[in-house]
């Protein structure tokens, strides 16, 4: 039996509409999400594990000195007046060295280094050029006895005067380039008790360059450029891909004893080179800072687009420390928490440092106040982050960290004696990335993928819901309508024999005897 029209429609719009459904709506999607979760590990040989190691690009890596312009005006009181100088521009090399697996519990061990390199280019600054910064080790040292051993500031006192030869102040008058990886020299050829103390401490603790017997050299850089870093475990994600690169262990240890509670001592989070794809909003962006000692959450902000791919824009700041109660582990005491925006590093460091946003920005006002030449800015100053959600990278990175030191006048310190209390800044970095065409075009190509699927899937089901639609009119329509057989008419007659057709037989003809019948 020949099927109507509207059945036809009918059939093949079902069949149309079950098809995309399944496919575009439901097996393509699942096919993407377990696509990316096969990719993104680190297994041997995976793609992200070769990046993972050795990242096959330099980062941007500039570093902002605040020039002090009145030296000597704060050593008779006054109110620090800075200006920012920079940026010194340098390219950030990192990769990872003596990597073992452990195939049991997925997990990858690895030795970090970072290798800076000098580069020059428009709005770059000479290292040539001189800055005056407060002396990170004269400052330094004093702050950190006054804490530990505040019965030795005497000692320390007479240990200036020869090591530093009679200084009238605190300060330091260096290019750029020995104040940050060349080296500033510290003579300690001298002979007195206290010199050769003090110059035993700093020989011994590690963190400076042994130039020769009598010379030492520090840097602000220089000690963290090509050397290795402690050893960090981190999960490989080949059972869980939630699990990719979340650190297990540091330094041999699943947790710290910096801080006083266990939930400050908690590792948390990636090493900030890796993140799990698929990443809801909500969870944020966790990463683990050995420099800080501490895990850090960045909070999404706002949907955007880089190079036209959907991103999601992440930031962090360093709370409030004297009014959020799980913050205040990370005080030095409970009792002198920093204001909001500042952290003590002195657990973490051994040294009163105080790390922040660059020129305090998202820090109390009062810090701001303190220093004469800042200028908070949320777009050069925030830490931003925009993270590309379906394959867990930053497509573009800029973290922002300014580090500052105490100033406090301290009577057993001849050169501290008048000085009012503030946070004098030296400077600020910021380590960026920006990936360029090469490594987005994978990522937009799968995104157009994506998208014309999106649109050809929604044009297919709207077409197949406008023909289930159409047949079922045809059909309804179909059925309204009475079908009349039309009957030809004949015309009544009689042919010349005399044969009659009326009532549907013939009278034969009365002939012969017939007649005699009747």
């Amino acid at each position: 039996m020949k099927l109507q029209l509207s059945v036809k429609l009918a059939i093949g719009s079902f069949c149309t509409l079950f098809f995309i459904i399944l496919v575009g709506f439901i097996m393509f999607p699942k096919m993407i999400t377990s696509k990316v979760k096969a990719m993104v590990n680190l297994g041997p040989g995976m793609e992200i594990r070769e990046m993972f190691l050795k990242v096959p690009f330099p980062l941007s890596f500039k570093i902002y000195l605040f020039n002090v312009t009145n030296p000597m005006a704060i050593q008779s009181g006054d109110i620090p007046e800075v200006k920012e100088i920079g940026p010194f521009c340098f390219q950030e090399w990192k990769r990872k060295v003596d990597v073992t697996d452990e195939e049991e519990n997925d997990i990858i061990s690895y030795l970090s280094i970072d290798t800076f390199t000098r580069v020059s280019g428009p709005g770059c600054v000479s290292g040539k050029v001189m800055v005056t910064i407060p002396h990170p080790m004269i400052l330094g040292i004093v702050n950190a006895v006054s804490r530990a051993k505040p019965g030795a500031l005497a000692l320390i006192n007479k240990a200036f005067k020869s090591v530093y030869d009679n200084p009238t102040s605190i300060f330091l008058t260096a290019t750029a380039d020995d104040i940050l990886f060349d080296g500033v020299i510290i003579k300690c050829g001298v002979t007195d008790f206290a010199g050769k103390a003090i110059c035993s401490q700093l020989r011994d603790s590690g963190s400076l360059k042994i130039v020769n017997e009598k010379e030492l050299a520090f840097s602000l850089i220089g000690p963290k450029n090509g050397t290795e870093q402690k050893r960090i475990k981190a999960l490989r994600g080949t059972k869980n891909y939630h699990d990719v690169g979340r650190i297990v262990e540091y330094d041999e240890s699943p947790v710290m004893s910096t801080w006083p509670t266990d939930e400050c001592n908690e590792i948390s989070g990636t090493d900030g080179t890796v993140f799990p794809p698929m990443l809801l909003k909500e969870e944020g962006l966790v990463s683990f800072a050995p420099d800080l000692c501490r895990s850090l959450k960045a909070f999404w902000v706002r949907k955007t687009k880089y190079d036209g791919i959907p991103v999601n824009e992440y930031t962090a700041s360093l709370g409030d420390m004297s009014k959020n109660e799980n913050e205040k582990c990370y005080c030095y005491t409970p009792e002198t928490c920093l204001k909001k925006g500042l952290m003590d590093l002195y657990k973490c460091a051994g040294v009163p440092i105080y790390v922040s946003m660059p020129h305090f920005y998202d820090s109390d006002e009062s810090y701001v106040k303190g220093v004469k030449g800042l200028q908070p800015n949320k777009t050069q100053h925030q830490i931003s982050i925009l993270f590309e959600q379906l394959t867990g990278g930053p497509v573009s990175a800029k973290k922002r960290l300014q580090f500052s030191m105490p100033l406090e006048p301290n009577q057993k310190v001849e050169l501290f004696k008048n000085f009012t209390p503030t946070v004098i800044p030296i400077f600020w970095v910021e380590e960026g990335v920006d990936l360029n065409r090469t490594f987005t075009k994978p990522i937009k190509t799968l995104y157009t993928m994506k998208k014309v699927v999106k649109i050809s899937k929604w044009l297919i089901l709207l077409a197949s819901t406008a023909g289930l639609i159409t047949s079922g009119y045809l059909f309804f329509k179909s059925n309204q309508t009475v079908s009349i057989t039309t009957v030809k008419d004949f015309k009544k007659t009689a042919p010349a024999s005399g044969i009659s057709t009326v009532n549907g037989h013939i009278n034969g003809s009365m002939i012969g005897n017939e007649v005699d019948k009747f």
